[in-house]
């Protein structure tokens, strides 16, 4: 499952060229690993500087942010990293049910917080900035509860998870974060 992570970095990529140390240091880890051999066989010191190059080409862009954007980016992490553990575990077949629960909980604060950081945001910029912006602001903010319509479906519905469903979640927050950066 690790080229589905790097699907995400190439993303990264095409928005911030920085990112392309991380990519490369976790491309080499994923083509080198062995399945069932990774915790004691494989190239972990390359995963570990993949962390640090990704914590390292993060604060590369701080500076060029301010304090909600750097709430949002925090967010942003915490819900599409438990967006993507959610359906990589689900894909794994895990028996552990209770992150089947913990992770849409997660998701759903860090939505929460995130809309939060958006108002902040909003309230220092003029109307018609903000009236201009009008359309796409609804329309992340549809598509982030769109997606966590369907992301905690199973638990609505009381039905047992589906991977599907998880990947059509995943692909509706990816569009409504994408309309986010938009904006901003």
């Amino acid at each position: 499952m690790l080229p589905v992570i790097l699907v995400g970095w190439v993303v990264a990529v095409i928005s911030h060229p920085v990112a392309l140390l991380p990519l490369l240091t976790l491309g080499f880890f994923t083509f080198k690993v062995k399945t069932g051999k990774t915790r004691n066989a494989g190239p972990l010191k390359a995963l570990y500087t993949a962390d640090v190059l990704a914590m390292l080409s993060w604060l590369l862009l701080l500076p060029a942010m301010n304090i909600p954007q750097i709430g949002l980016s925090f967010m942003a992490v915490a819900l599409f990293g438990s967006s993507l553990a959610h359906l990589l575990l689900t894909q794994a077949r895990t028996r552990l049910q209770a992150f089947h629960r913990i992770l849409p909980f997660t998701g759903f604060i860090s939505a929460i917080i995130s809309v939060l950081l958006m108002l902040w945001l909003f309230t220092g910029m003029d109307e018609s900035t903000l009236q201009s912006m009008i359309s796409d602001v609804v329309g992340s903010l549809v598509l982030l509860v769109l997606a966590l319509l369907v992301w905690a479906g199973h638990i609505l519905l009381t039905k047992t998870v589906n991977r599907w469903q998880l990947l059509v979640a995943s692909l509706l927050l990816v569009a409504s974060g994408s309309m986010q950066l938009a904006l901003f």
